[in-house]
């Protein structure tokens, strides 16, 4: 394809990639941001203003080397367009093989128990057969920032630990392991609640920039958590013996395997099952995820009846540690016996922002608000553990 001049000072290598592109993706069913089109201008520029990150097409794509948000024109759903080189198109990379395997056959996205990130498309460029595209929902951090707490209730704080759970479920139960269990491989998608679709790169502006993007409640309109990245994720043929790897891979080493036998192979298992119980405790059941140290973190005494499990689950002898089928089980029990109260209570009541005090917590009203949004939840019947939605359903581009 032809490559138009840049604009001075704006567009880059990497976007202008996917500015020559954007027609081509149009004709697979895939319209990019104004900014991303051939035919763009600065809007700012006829406006002669120098503030333009008040202007929507001054918004740079996250990490656009490599990712690009986008409307899937059959539906206006958004999605994210990841492309990636393969050394050998006859040979496709893990994560390529990974994504194919997990949402075909009996590993359809029709399970709701599949938590792994669906996959929408696949294609490859078609001056570079070396480079694939591969189209997923468009997702966003389940955590909105460091400072802020996900959940209300802790029914919805359940219902997000469940579904962590049903997804290991899923993937161990198959023989596959992910190998890389850690608080930015959990992505969630938010479309539900949103009325208005959110822009991708701004989350509290609208896609169409004409205001604000007001999150709806979690457990009126439930969300799905999923996990992505596979690097590293194999499947592990039982036949073939108990399933090993050579220990310090993946992004989360405080594994006490990794440091008291660092050359002896790990079982693959029992590592997800300390990550996923690690992750845990660490950015749900306490604030040590902020300070990274644990005698300044805060405790939450919403999921305090997980305790005993959790320490199961992250024991130093992998041995020790329970199958995510027992973890599920024992889980289950546990939510069993809490009551409504307590399920929606709120989550965290204790916690503190940086630099917020009680007053201002009392001015702002927190507790009247989450007593008259459980009056509105228990009138409108919605159950206090948000259930897992279904998937959306793929309407892929002709």
């Amino acid at each position: 394809m032809s490559s138009e001049p840049r604009f001075s000072g704006d567009l880059d290598d990497l976007e202008a990639f996917w500015r020559d592109h954007a027609s081509w993706l149009k004709d697979r069913g895939y319209q990019l941001r104004p900014r991303y089109q051939p035919d763009w201008k600065p809007s700012w520029q006829a406006k002669k203003s120098r503030d333009r990150d008040k202007y929507e097409d001054a918004q740079v794509a996250w990490r656009v080397g490599s990712l690009m948000d986008a409307l899937r024109i059959s539906d206006g759903r958004m999605v994210m367009i990841k492309k990636f080189r393969v050394d050998d198109p006859t040979n496709p990379t893990r994560e390529l093989q990974i994504s194919r395997l997990l949402h075909s056959g009996d590993l359809s996205d029709e399970d709701s128990h599949n938590h792994c990130v669906p996959v929408y498309d696949i294609f490859q460029l078609p001056e570079d057969d070396h480079v694939y595209f591969i189209v997923m929902p468009f997702l966003t951090r389940w955590w909105p920032n460091w400072h802020e707490v996900p959940f209300s209730t802790t029914g919805e704080a359940i219902a997000f630990v469940r579904q962590l759970f049903e997804g290991v479920q899923f993937l161990h139960s198959r023989n596959f392991a992910h190998n890389d269990i850690k608080h930015d491989n959990i992505m969630v998608d938010s479309a539900p609640l949103y009325s208005r679709l959110m822009h991708p790169t701004v989350s509290d502006r609208r896609y169409d920039w004409r205001g604000t993007a007001t999150r709806k409640s979690l457990t009126r309109h439930p969300v799905k958590y999923y996990f992505i990245d596979f690097d590293l994720c194999k499947h592990y043929d039982p036949e073939a013996g108990p399933a090993r790897e050579p220990p310090g891979y993946g992004g989360d080493r405080s594994l006490p395997e990794f440091k008291t036998h660092p050359d002896e192979p790990c079982d693959p298992f029992a590592v997800d099952i300390f990550r996923l119980g690690n992750l845990i405790r660490r950015f749900v059941m306490t604030t040590q995820r902020i300070n990274d140290d644990m005698r300044r973190a805060q405790v939450n005494p919403s999921l305090d009846f997980m305790s005993g499990l959790i320490s199961d689950m992250t024991q130093d002898d992998p041995v020790k540690r329970p199958s995510i089928k027992e973890v599920i089980s024992r889980f289950d029990e546990l939510v069993k016996g809490l009551n409504s109260f307590k399920l929606r209570s709120r989550f965290w009541p204790g916690f503190k922002r940086l630099g917020e005090s009680a007053f201002i917590r009392i001015l702002l009203m927190k507790a009247p608000r989450h007593f008259i949004s459980q009056v509105i939840n228990v009138l409108g019947r919605y159950p206090a553990i948000p259930p897992t939605p279904p998937p959306p359903k793929n309407r892929k581009a002709k």
